[in-house]
């Protein structure tokens, strides 16, 4: 996998979906909205055995999955992102098949953990993710966040300008009383990234312009940097802070200086 990976342009957000079980009050579209604690629930899935058929209504080209706020503390037995041109998936078998591989939510830091894999470009109506995960004790049911299924935006040589900032914010309010009591309302901790990188042609600056266009700074996305290295410390699920600057430097280059703010 590249290292830096704007994974913008998700394709699910305008599919129909039909999931194999649900919770009550925990719906299969929980997983198209950009609240990552929204998620979708199973209920009754046998042997943790559950899947979500993912219908575009005409072929569409998929090159990314990600998947963000999943409660699977050990690996599943399966989990895979399947494809077909009908929504068949037993006799005959999928037309193509991407195992992926599970990462632990949270991290050992404490941090949440996200699931990425790119694969070479599949056009098809539809996708299922099919997941099994039985961690040996009742209830066997899960949970599961935010989905993108789509595809990308990835500069043709990364060349991050620089380090990586990054800060904690911890928005929580602690209050005394006049006896001295001390009260807080706690918020969870969220991180804000700063970092620069370069673009080596007009053509490259004019994919990133659409995919901010798209995004601005309103629109949750993945942002990958470095996944195959630090998948714990450079994968994130949020949006940006503010508006990226771009300086033209010296043989036609650009460098975009961002602010990425963590989304809990």
């Amino acid at each position: 996998m590249s290292n830096i990976l704007f994974l913008y342009d998700n394709l699910l957000d305008i599919a129909a979906l039909t999931e194999s079980s649900e919770a009550t009050g925990f719906p299969v579209e929980n997983i198209q909205h950009p609240f990552r604690s929204k998620v979708w629930r199973t209920e009754d899935a046998t042997a943790g055995t559950a899947n979500v058929v993912i219908d575009h209504g005409a072929a569409k080209a998929v090159n990314c999955i990600a998947l963000a706020n999943y409660n699977w503390a050990s690996a599943p037995g399966t989990l895979d992102l399947e494809f077909n041109a009908t929504d068949a998936w037993e006799d005959p078998s999928p037309s193509e098949t991407e195992a992926l591989t599970w990462a632990a939510n949270p991290t050992a830091n404490g941090n949440p953990g996200i699931i990425v894999k790119t694969f070479a470009s599949k056009s098809y109506q539809y996708n299922r993710l099919n997941v099994v995960y039985s961690p040996g004790a009742t209830p066997t049911d899960w949970d599961l966040g935010r989905v993108f299924v789509g595809t990308y935006f990835e500069p043709a040589k990364n060349r991050l300008a620089g380090g990586i900032e990054q800060e904690f914010i911890d928005a929580s309010y602690v209050s005394r009383t006049a006896e001295g009591q001390e009260h807080s309302d706690e918020i969870p901790i969220y991180r804000e990234k700063r970092f620069s990188f370069i673009l080596e042609t007009q053509a490259q600056w004019e994919l990133f312009q659409k995919m901010f266009n798209t995004v601005g700074i309103f629109k949750d996305f993945f942002l990958v940097i470095n996944y195959d290295n630090e998948p714990d410390e450079m994968t994130w699920y949020g949006k940006f802070a503010s508006i990226p600057e771009m300086s033209r430097i010296p043989v036609s280059y650009f460098r975009l200086d961002c602010v990425f703010r963590e989304s809990r």
